[in-house]
């Protein structure tokens, strides 16, 4: 409908051209037709850079960020922000950190908790990512941890800091006019393990290059239509319908479409620039080249972003199997003991802050030796595996790990915690039950014994001290069986 209007507007000049070729109107004519087409270059060029690159730049920072925040270890970054001693976690984060800038368009990628809105010494910095080249030349100064930053931050940029300190994980943007240019600021929280920010976590996107090739794109688009207009209004009807209004109107109907095609889609093959095939040899033909090579350069900077975004969701799909195989029991999908010791160490940050309320099952699984020996271990492994499902029927809210060979741990938290003895009791009714079933195959039927050990900040400094005391209530449990059998 739009070109259509324009359209309209080109044939009724045409006409008078054609009766009055020099006439004062149809150089009015010609200057409107000129200003209208720098209006609408410019439009297109504000849509495509502002509402296509400028937002999938900004999704594409919110994802770096993600990233390195789920490669934090909020309990150890907060040690060494306390301490200002480095841990190896510490170093791997800089490592990961310093990569990421290296394969990334970021001007800064850092990590700094912020203090109180007044300079001087308002916010201290944690981290910052650097890279080679940019260390070599300078460009790129090393903040080390522990730092303050003088009066770097004022008081308004200070705020917009302070503000994220909360308890959104999300990723926000402000922009800022910094020393080093004009830029967006992309930030999020850092959390420990009780869910306390104790950081924001920052990149810096520099956008004076951005805008100005927005500006250079919308001046060049209108500086080219009002020389067309100018050389329209002393020229021949022929030459107007020719040289100009049908190159201008294939050259606005391939941008159209380019944008038609291009907005909202991730796949590269639909955004392709129909050549208008001009061949005027003037300014004409090197505004539709100068259009086809920008359609050109904004295909391969955006097959740029889509390459890095697969990059990075490679790089977490990574992270996550990593993580879950090394937290997890390979035979029954169980936590295995290094996921124990992880949690376990949570525990005991709740226990030092007076909010733990938890119970500890010890399960330990009778006659394995005698299965393995008799059965084979295939069998043997079965029984290990029947007895986790059991135990995960009635603890799948819980955490249940494979400490050893026939030996769990189940960790009861929260309101649950009042309910341990009667789904323990639970728990042995049905392992009672299959071992009355004289049709039960021997991995099915299942034994073991069962300790129970209810945390009280009166008997118990720490998880340890849970632990012994669920561990000495199962070999009691254990004596007693043997017991009845005697």
């Amino acid at each position: 409908m739009k070109r259509a209007l324009v359209y309209k507007k080109i044939r009724k000049p045409i006409k008078k051209i054609q009766r009055n070729p020099l006439t004062r109107a149809m150089i009015m004519v010609c200057v409107l037709f000129s200003i209208l087409s720098a209006i609408i270059m410019g439009a297109i060029g504000f849509f495509v850079y502002e509402h296509d690159m400028l937002h999938r730049y900004h999704a594409y920072t919110a994802d770096v960020l993600n990233y390195v925040a789920r490669s934090i270890d909020g309990d150890d970054l907060q040690q060494c922000m306390q301490t200002g001693v480095k841990s190896e976690k510490y170093n791997a984060l800089q490592t990961l950190t310093n990569d990421l800038k290296e394969t990334h368009k970021l001007e800064f990628l850092y990590i700094i908790q912020p203090i109180s809105e007044n300079p001087p010494d308002n916010m201290m910095d944690v981290l910052a990512a650097y890279t080679q080249a940019g260390k070599e030349a300078g460009t790129d100064g090393l903040t080390d941890l522990g730092n303050y930053t003088a009066d770097f931050y004022p008081p308004e940029v200070a705020r917009q800091y302070m503000a994220r300190m909360d308890y959104d994980p999300t990723v926000t943007f402000f922009q800022n006019d910094t020393e080093f240019g004009n830029i967006y600021t992309a930030i999020r929280p850092i959390f420990n393990s009780s869910g306390e920010p104790i950081a924001v976590l920052c990149a810096d996107v520099l956008i004076d290059e951005i805008d100005a090739g927005r500006i250079r794109f919308i001046a060049l688009s209108s500086i080219m239509a009002m020389l067309t207009g100018i050389i329209l209004s002393i020229g021949m009807s022929y030459w107007l319908i020719k040289r100009v209004a049908e190159p201008i109107q294939r050259i606005s109907s391939s941008a159209s479409a380019f944008a038609k095609k291009s907005h909202g889609r991730r796949d590269l093959e639909v955004m392709s620039f129909n050549d208008p095939n001009i061949h005027t040899h003037d300014e004409i033909e090197d505004l539709a080249k100068a259009l086809a090579s920008m359609c050109d350069d904004m295909k391969a900077y955006a097959k740029e972003l889509i390459t890095a975004d697969r990059r990075v969701g490679t790089l977490e799909a990574k992270v996550i199997r990593m993580d879950y195989l090394a937290y997890t029991d390979a035979l029954t999908c169980a936590g295995n003991k290094a996921a124990y010791e992880k949690y376990t160490a949570s525990l005991n940050g709740d226990i030092q802050a007076g909010k733990a309320k938890f119970a500890m099952i010890m399960v330990d699984l009778n006659y394995l030796k005698r299965i393995n020996d008799t059965y084979g271990h295939d069998q043997g492994n079965q029984y290990i595996k029947n007895l986790y499902t059991l135990l995960w029927h009635y603890f799948n809210a819980d955490m249940i790990f494979r400490i050893g060979g026939d030996e769990f741990v189940v960790l009861v938290q929260g309101n649950r915690t009042d309910r341990v003895f009667e789904l323990v009791k639970s728990v042995k009714r049905d392992m009672a039950l299959t071992m009355s079933n004289p049709n039960t195959g021997s991995a099915y039927r299942i034994s073991a014994a069962i300790g129970i050990a209810v945390y009280s900040p009166v008997r118990h400094a720490n998880v340890n001290d849970v632990f012994k005391e669920a561990d000495r209530n199962m070999y009691m449990d254990k004596n007693a069986m043997h017991a009845l059998r005697d």
